[in-house]
């Protein structure tokens, strides 16, 4: 940071103008410090004081007006009755809102009358307010829980004497402690301390808080615990009149006096903010801040323009080497000073201009091998580091360049299972060991589980600086999988085609002497001569026949599946309904039970309804058949919105099937079934991709098979059935 001259010459002239500033700022600061902080302290104590006044002033205004209750004449009057007292209660608490109750009792100790007479009879001769009254004094106690009004309670009594002077009883009323809260608040608000909100409490001799803006640590929570302090700790802040801090609060505490019915030790507490009580040494800083700032502001904008003037030069060759290394397209701009400068400026321009073109040639070959569609890697032949790594091969094989380039072929193989498997069929370790490749060949592998065929040319490249040595070997690859996963498709749909035409001509000619050979059978089980042994034969032929004449539909269907279609709009998930309501019988005798999670709003297709059944039909019979002993067929229905296609799940838990009979699903005669003709599944495919759609198998042994049917919900077929039933409509018409 410090090697540049504009930096030396900033440092320098701050230094110069700050150090003698900073101490003199410093000894300002601290003596404004000192006597702002003891003006607050001493605000904050005073405040206290005050609250301490108006404490001890609420105190005898209560000791003021028990007393004037106990002279009431009523009260004095021993031969009064409840009523009476009751009125003068009353009267009492409505002049006195902030009373709720007045409970009187005898000098046994007994309640004579209450405002409510919820406490009539109750015995307080172990109160202490009853035995302090009971010694003619007036008396404030404690707080403490009173099991007479199941309340947090501060006793107020005073003895009541008769005409005579004869002691007739003990008064005392209930009043709210809300109310010496609100005191100590209000006059908290009235007289603020400082820019510091502050609160009022209020604790005893014990610790105990006995006033508290927050209600709920009233009478439960303990000043001495819960600030680690002791009551000596607490005498001693109140005799050196200081300031405690206790976390984010300064407290200030002060005693209650002690005055006749008042014998309580009580500390009358404010607590502030510390950051707001000292938020005036904070501005004080920030202006001392502020000052320093401005100058800091002049002079550094005196010193920048300075070592501007002197470095100028140069920081615009600078700034055109910049604009070269990072290729902004910024026309470079020189300075004309002091002749080296010129000098450098010239050599400066002939050494980018050759720079610039050597880059953009390189920026066009990289920019042609992220294109292509092409994989494309190098690698060096005598340490097997991969050198290039295009976007295609990251696509491939999963891993990023940033993993690759650098590292070697079996490092890279560690990681990516898919590239393992790439080297190890194109066999690229042996090519490595060869000093001249130029090959073209084709291999096939597996990458995540599916197989994958790749064209492939490898081609040695020689170094740089001596073309005879052949330093790397470059593959190229181009992925062929579409390509032929389309031509076995294409050969698997003319077999299927090929053998469609084959069926039907079968067909026809095995039905023609069937349909003769059931007929005379027929004609001679009719005959009543016949034994009954001789009719069963006759059945079991008719059965075996109709059995044969049910194949050659089969194979019908499949020579030509659209023979008798009737498309309609059709909903996919009642046809589903239907077909399972009426085998429903059939499956439960099989112990199989059926489960269905339909989407509820599947748009409707437009098929022949009786060929889709079909195809459910041939899928839920072999799902049945698979559960020998029973088990459990899942059907599930789901749209998909973007390519608006409908998908149909069917998955059982029966036997399952090997990778062998997968590769042969939907081949005409092929069936792991004894009377299986293997024909359901292959009329079955060719209805689904008549339709446009998609009939995809996954199965594992022992575990069951999951069939799932894709059918677009508007096919080019669809449309143009639709077309042809409008314009059969129209012709009605």
């Amino acid at each position: 940071m410090f090697q540049t001259l504009k930096s030396k010459l900033l440092v320098f002239f701050l230094l110069v103008t700050f150090i003698p500033l900073i101490v003199i700022g410093m000894m300002g600061y601290y003596t404004q410090k000192s006597e702002l902080t003891s003006n607050l302290e001493d605000s904050l104590m005073a405040h206290t004081a005050g609250m301490s006044a108006e404490i001890e002033g609420f105190i005898r205004e209560r000791i003021y007006d028990v007393e004037y209750l106990a002279r009431n004449p009523v009260l004095m009057d021993a031969d009064a009755a409840n009523q009476e007292m009751r009125q003068q209660f009353n009267h009492f608490i409505q002049i006195h809102d902030l009373y709720f109750g007045v409970v009187m009792a005898d000098p046994s100790g007994t309640v004579i009358a209450d405002t409510n007479d919820e406490t009539l009879g109750a015995d307080v001769t172990d109160r202490s307010w009853f035995i302090r009254s009971m010694e003619g004094e007036s008396y404030l106690s404690e707080l403490y829980y009173s099991p007479v009004i199941n309340e947090n309670v501060i006793a107020l009594s005073a003895p009541v004497y008769n005409y005579q002077n004869e002691l007739t009883g003990v008064i005392t009323p209930l009043f709210d402690l809300d109310e010496l809260t609100g005191t100590m608040q209000n006059f908290n608000r009235e007289q603020k301390a400082g820019d510091s909100d502050t609160y009022a409490f209020l604790v005893n001799g014990d610790g105990e808080l006995i006033s508290h803006p927050d209600t709920s640590k009233t009478h439960s929570v303990n000043y001495f615990q819960r600030f680690d302090t002791s009551r000596e700790e607490l005498d001693e802040i109140f005799t050196s009149q200081g300031l405690t801090t206790h976390g984010p609060e300064i407290h200030v505490l002060r005693q209650v006096e002690v005055m006749p019915g008042f014998e309580n030790e009580w500390y009358v507490g404010v607590a502030a903010d510390e950051a707001g009580f000292y938020a005036p040494l904070n501005r004080l800083l920030y202006q001392y801040l502020a000052v320093f700032g401005i100058v800091l502001l002049i002079v550094t904008f005196a010193v920048f323009r300075l070592s501007r003037y002197i470095v100028r030069p140069v920081e615009h060759l600078v700034e055109v080497t910049e604009n070269v290394a990072f290729d902004s397209g910024k026309q470079p701009r020189y300075v004309q000073a002091y002749e080296e400068v010129n000098r450098l400026n010239y050599t400066f321009d002939n050494m980018t201009r050759k720079l610039q073109e050597r880059e953009r040639s390189h920026r066009k070959s990289s920019l042609v091998l992220e294109a292509t569609g092409n994989g494309v890697i190098a690698m060096n032949r005598l340490t097997g580091q991969i050198t290039l790594f295009n976007r295609r091969s990251e696509e491939v094989f999963g891993v990023s360049r940033d993993q690759v380039i650098g590292a070697k072929g079996c490092a890279v193989s560690r990681e990516s299972e898919a590239f393992k498997a790439f080297i190890g069929a194109a066999d690229l370790v042996t090519l490595l060991g060869k000093e001249e490749i130029h090959r073209n060949y084709e291999i096939e592998c597996e990458i995540e589980d599916q197989p994958r065929t790749f064209y492939l040319s490898v081609t040695s490249l020689p170094k740089l600086n001596d073309p005879a040595v052949h330093e790397e070997m470059l593959v190229v690859f181009h992925d062929l999988t579409e390509k032929r996963q389309m031509e076995n498709e294409l050969i698997r749909s003319e077999k299927l085609k090929v053998v469609g035409e084959m069926a039907a001509g079968v067909a026809h000619e095995i039905r023609n002497p069937l349909t003769t050979v059931r007929g005379f059978i027929q004609l001679i089980d009719g005959r009543e001569s016949e034994s009954v042994d001789n009719r069963k034969y006759y059945n079991l032929i008719i059965k075996e026949i109709d059995r044969v004449n049910q194949i050659c539909n089969d194979l019908m269907n499949i020579a030509n599946p659209n023979s008798a279609k009737k498309a309609k709009h059709t909903n996919l998930e009642l046809l589903l309904d239907d077909m399972l309501l009426l085998h429903q019988s059939q499956l439960r005798s099989r112990d199989i039970r059926v489960n269905t999670y339909f989407h509820g709003r599947l748009p409707q297709v437009f098929v022949d309804s009786g060929r889709i059944q079909q195809v459910f039909l041939n899928l839920v019979q072999n799902a049945a058949e698979a559960m020998s002993g029973g088990g459990r067929l899942t059907i599930s229905t789901a749209y998909r919105k973007p390519d608006d296609m409908i998908v149909i799940t069917f998955a059982d838990t029966g036997e399952g099937m090997d990778e062998k009979t997968l590769e042969k699903l939907g081949t005409p005669f092929y069936s792991t079934k004894k009377t299986g003709t293997g024909l359901g599944l292959t009329t079955s495919y060719r209805i689904i991709e008549e339709l446009g759609g998609q009939v995809l198998v996954t199965s594992e042994k022992g575990t069951g098979t999951t069939i799932t049917v894709h059918i677009p919900v508007h096919s080019s077929e669809n449309n143009e059935d639709e077309n042809n039933e409008d314009n059969e409509k129209a012709s009605e018409s």
